[in-house]
């Protein structure tokens, strides 16, 4: 599986998604403060260490690719342009001073969103405890949480993970509980499905992986 699967699965579990307004010239734009709010946001809940936010930029248009969208705004007489990846996430620098200012694309006006969530940081092992790897539920409700009160929305339940494994491998993950070991068999696409349990909190088993995850994404 590519990192490009990652991206997708990442995209499919964002929590917020919000059309980019539209400008008098028919063009999409975004407020630049629209991007210094999730920005102080993210700084905020930097004591999440296992997981990472990401902006993500995309076009209804199936034909449009994230790479080819454009935004730019204008600095002492000096444009500034940005350009999502080939996933759709688009990086803008902490810039105070931009903050009534307004970020203009090339795309038209209603064609593109703007999506916020967080990921988790690629494991480096195999081999953890139930708790070493469920604690980033935790971290993702907390993280889910506050961006949802920032839109004034309902906050999130997360019942455990989503996991990539590489596509094809036939990877599985083991629980290794005393009680009843347990083999999570991937889906077809390598995605592999993690509920939390209290039993198996308390317990903390040995949790292995058969390949190191692609992604892991939290599952609500």
């Amino acid at each position: 599986m590519t990192s490009r699967s990652l991206k997708v699965l990442t995209l499919a579990f964002v929590l917020l998604a919000l059309p980019v307004a539209a400008s008098a010239q028919d063009k999409a734009k975004l407020p630049y403060s629209t991007v210094s709010e999730y920005q102080a946001l993210f700084q905020s809940l930097e004591h999440l260490d296992r997981i990472v936010p990401s902006m993500i930029i995309t076009s209804t248009n199936p034909d449009v690719p994230p790479q080819s969208i454009e935004f730019k705004i204008i600095d002492s007489g000096s444009w500034h342009t940005f350009n999502p990846d080939e996933y759709g996430e688009i990086e803008f620098p902490i810039r105070p001073d931009w903050a009534d200012s307004t970020l203009l694309s090339d795309q038209p006006k209603g064609t593109l969103q703007l999506a916020v969530g967080y990921s988790a940081r690629p494991l480096t092992k195999t081999s953890m405890t139930y708790q070493e790897l469920m604690g980033l539920v935790s971290q993702f409700e907390e993280a889910l949480t506050a961006l949802a009160k920032m839109r004034g929305q309902k906050p999130p339940t997360v019942k455990g993970l989503t996991i990539q494994l590489p596509e094809g491998s036939n990877a599985a993950l083991h629980v290794l509980s005393q009680k009843r070991k347990q083999t999570i068999k991937p889906y077809t696409t390598g995605v592999v499905v993690i509920k939390l349990k209290d039993a198996l909190w308390k317990e903390n088993p040995a949790v292995e992986f058969d390949d190191l995850p692609i992604g892991i994404v939290p599952l609500q």
